[in-house]
């Protein structure tokens, strides 16, 4: 998905000139999604953590572009699956993305695929069956639905029977539509009243918030002093402060600086990468 198209990307870039050897590692660590936990997104674990040991259910609110996804991701892989010899995976965290406009029956049908399920057609009670056994047998302790907001209001319905079956936590994802969504109906509303809002990295915080992205994330063979003024401001009115935005612009310039032969980010380059994003 995000990793595909920025692979893409780089291809297009060099076109036909070779990625030389020095690059190529860097390259690839810059294509390849990685995270820092920050303080506020450690937070939001820690919250997910005690949804999953009380085997409650909840919603995760943000604005596009917040983090959510991230966030959620790399709770998934802070609880990996457990592989165990003859039997299915332990997978305790299922993460998932709803599409547009997702039934029940493609809700089930993602669980499947997700808990790598070969038979992933039939009728909706034979889904059904499949998907709360292999959630059982695959011991899962939360499932995330992300882009929950895509979610037909029926669907909810399927996932509240996932719930009282088998008393797992589920988290719903979105952005202010998902709340729009449930609050239709009030079933759904108290099932998943307890709302986690992630917050956007203020501008009090933003400088430090770069400098660790510069320091653990980019990686550039030269400091690129992203805090300065005349590089900061820019950066933050165009990005509000989302996570996931600031990680998308600055794996750019720094990948597009590296085209060019610089060995880190200069104004310039970042100010170019920044019109793209309107």
């Amino acid at each position: 998905m995000a990793e595909d198209s920025l692979r893409k990307w780089v291809q297009n870039l060099w076109g036909d000139d070779p990625i030389p050897g020095e690059l190529l590692p860097i390259i690839e660590r810059l294509i390849t999604p990685s995270f820092v936990e920050l303080d506020h997104i450690k937070k939001i674990h820690d919250w997910l953590d005690s949804l999953r040991l009380s085997k409650q259910c909840g919603r995760i609110v943000a604005p596009p572009r917040a983090g959510k996804s991230v966030t959620c991701d790399v709770y998934k892989l802070l609880n990996k699956p457990q592989k165990r010899t003859g039997k299915r995976d332990i997978v305790p965290v299922l993460y998932m993305q709803a599409s547009g406009d997702c039934s029940a029956g493609e809700l089930l049908t993602l669980i499947l695929e997700k808990l790598k399920y070969d038979a992933i057609s039939g009728k909706l009670t034979d889904l059904r069956r499949r998907a709360l056994r292999l959630l059982k047998e695959s011991k899962v302790e939360m499932l995330v639905i992300d882009e929950a907001n895509f979610l037909k209001l029926n669907t909810f319905s399927e996932i509240a029977r996932i719930y009282d079956l088998l008393n797992i936590s589920i988290v719903l994802v979105g952005t202010d539509g998902l709340d729009n969504l449930i609050k239709k109906e009030p079933y759904i509303h108290d099932r998943f009243i307890e709302c986690y809002r992630l917050p956007l990295v203020s501008e009090k915080k933003f400088p430090e918030f770069i400098q660790i992205w510069e320091d653990e994330v980019l990686c550039l063979p030269v400091p690129s002093n992203l805090t300065k003024k005349e590089t900061l401001m820019p950066l933050y009115q165009k990005t509000g402060g989302k996570i996931g935005l600031v990680d998308r612009v600055l794996r750019r310039a720094a990948i597009l600086s590296l085209r060019k032969g610089l060995k880190n980010i200069d104004k310039a380059t970042l100010d170019e990468v920044l019109e793209w994003f309107e």
